[in-house]
């Protein structure tokens, strides 16, 4: 039999011996990951379905009414849509006066503000309470709410139905770990237990005679006025972000951080050799780095974890490593009193009472930079804004010094003394920080989680008079920046700076700067009575202010707190009675 090179070649190709059972076998498998996907999203659906038809029967119950949608022109799912509607506000850059005449872009576009854009819009449209619903399964999201009512409700009232929402302690770490500002509970109460016994009326009085220096080096780091009596140019609010964390670590822990003696050492306006090297210099900066990055992932909410870097892992490491390094020395020094010291309270502070608590050198750390981060934020934005508005009303400039003068006199002939009682009892200085306070609180966003079915008072029916169902799981937004903007309860110039209208008024939950109920700010009144000796001081030793050319003091920028987005850049005439520092 002849066989050719092309039969040899078939025949010793190896063919591989079917097997039916492999054959079948992933065919099934493929049909089995089908059935338990089904299963899976059946199992949602039920969920889903059930959770809405609970609801209703809940809303029945209570005599809740519907309320308004507000439905995203985005119907995207993990609420991305929102996320966009936010971002477009915030990425966009704002429209200036002159560029907005050059251009076909309205006036009232998204561009640039998301508090005078996008949020304002959408209570425009919907109402003072609207919900948020899913797109797709028309599940409650969130209820978005500017009534005082409601406010009072989740803060107060029915505070134990409420919780801080999960995904903000996440988005803040790790520049702040579970502590005093992001959690609940047992957890919440043992920190704030710890450090409210440093608010006493006795230490903000201790506090108000210690910031004298800290006031005269902030006034030596503005410069020596020119001839015609006027400063250079300044950016104001970079000496109160080390004016208000040099007079809160007094305050807190009893030892400065002295950072404006540091930057002035930098500057070469005080010599080296007067300098004790601070253990804090450069915390201001790098703490504003690190709450860039934790205020835009407090905005992604669930899905903070998308934005992160090197850069704020790096300035998280930094400012920890120099806490430590702070409350190591705070530490060795409480152990170098004397008795006789450490019974009359002058050197007392938070980390011997955390101490006291069982704390160790980790819960110190963690908790000080809570307080560290609070402190300098909410002072320096709240005394930011102030001046914002009063380089802009020369007027109001001038009755705020008359009315400071008239009670405390001038630098070189001193009338009251600073203390927590005088400076509450210049009413002017109060009605103008409560005006600050009105237009640009700190917290311009208050959310909550409701941790069962609840109702809120008001905003629902026709007329929103009625009650609100609220899902546990859905989160209530708190609108604090637009309730202290309302015209039906602050008049037809609520959105101008008038310090006069506070006269006669009280203070109710439609004015909430502080947030209230069990959670209002525990260093409110040391807040209060550092800002209003701060303002006064610059009132006693500048007779003008004004705003630098070209400034734009009023834009805002909400990260971690609401702060002037382009500082406060101002120019300040020394009054002629004033205390020249020299450098």
């Amino acid at each position: 039999m002849n066989l050719t090179a092309a039969d040899l070649s078939s025949s010793s190709t190896v063919r591989p011996l079917a097997n039916p059972l492999a054959e079948e076998t992933w065919p099934w498998a493929g049909y089995w990951c089908l059935i338990a996907l089904t299963i899976i999203f059946a199992d949602k659906i039920a969920r889903t379905w059930f959770r809405n038809y609970t609801l209703d029967r809940f809303a029945r119950a209570t005599g809740c009414l519907p309320v308004p949608i507000a439905a995203s022109p985005f119907p995207l799912p993990w609420s991305l849509g929102r996320k966009y509607e936010v971002y477009k506000a915030i990425i966009i850059p704002r429209l200036s006066h002159a560029g907005a005449e050059d251009t076909n872009w309205p006036i009232h576009s998204v561009a640039g503000d998301l508090f005078e854009g996008h949020f304002l819009r959408k209570y425009a449209k919907h109402g003072n309470t609207h919900a948020i619903v899913s797109p797709v399964t028309r599940t409650q999201k969130r209820i978005n709410t500017v009534e005082p009512e409601n406010i009072k409700a989740v803060l107060a009232t029915r505070f134990d139905d409420y919780k801080r929402p999960d995904f903000r302690s996440l988005a803040a770490q790790p520049l702040l770990l579970p502590g005093l500002f992001t959690t609940d509970g047992h957890h919440w109460s043992r920190w704030r237990a710890m450090v409210k016994p440093q608010f006493t009326r006795k230490k903000f009085d201790q506090n108000v005679a210690n910031s004298e220096r800290h006031m005269d080096l902030v006034f030596m780091a503005l410069g020596i006025p020119k001839a015609d009596g006027w400063t250079d140019d300044v950016d104001l609010l970079d000496h109160l972000y080390r004016l208000t964390m040099d007079t809160a670590t007094q305050f807190l822990f009893g030892a400065s951080a002295e950072t404006q003696t540091a930057a002035l050492v930098r500057a070469g306006k005080i010599p080296s050799e007067m300098h004790v090297k601070s253990l804090l210099d450069g915390f201001d900066d790098k703490s504003l780095e690190a709450g860039h990055y934790v205020g835009h992932r407090i905005k992604l909410s669930n899905m903070y974890w998308m934005y992160d870097g090197f850069a704020f892992r790096k300035a998280c490491r930094e400012l920890y490593t120099m806490v430590d390094a702070y409350i190591t020395d705070i530490r060795r020094r409480s152990a170098t009193r004397t008795e006789e010291e450490k019974e009359n309270g002058v050197y007392s502070n938070v980390v011997k009472e955390m101490e006291a608590q069982g704390a160790s050198q980790r819960d110190i750390v963690e908790q000080t930079m809570h307080l560290l981060v609070a402190g300098m934020d909410t002072s320096a934005a709240a005394l930011g804004w102030t001046f914002s508005m009063l380089a802009a009303r020369p007027d109001i400039y001038q009755k705020l010094r008359a009315a400071v003068v008239e009670k405390f006199g001038t630098e070189t002939d001193r009338r009251e003394p600073f203390t927590l009682e005088t400076v509450k009892g210049c009413e002017y200085l109060q009605w103008v920080i409560q005006e600050t306070l009105r237009l640009f609180p700190a917290g311009p966003i208050n959310v909550r989680e409701a941790i069962r079915d609840t109702v809120l008072p008001v905003g629902g029916g026709p007329d929103g008079k009625g009650p609100v169902a609220v899902r546990k799981g859905a989160r209530v937004q708190l609108g604090t920046y637009y309730t202290h903007r309302r015209k039906d309860l602050w008049g037809e110039d609520a959105d101008e700076y008038r310090p006069e209208r506070w006269n006669g008024r009280r203070k109710g939950w439609d004015f909430t700067p502080f947030s209230g109920g069990p959670q209002i700010c525990v260093g409110q009144g040391y807040s209060m009575t550092q800002v209003s000796y701060a303002i006064a001081k610059f009132a006693m030793h500048f007779d003008k202010i004004e705003p630098s050319p070209g400034s734009n003091n009023a834009k805002r920028s909400w990260m971690t707190v609401l702060t002037p987005g382009d500082g406060v850049r101002v120019r300040m005439h020394l009054a002629p009675d004033a205390i020249q520092r020299v450098q």
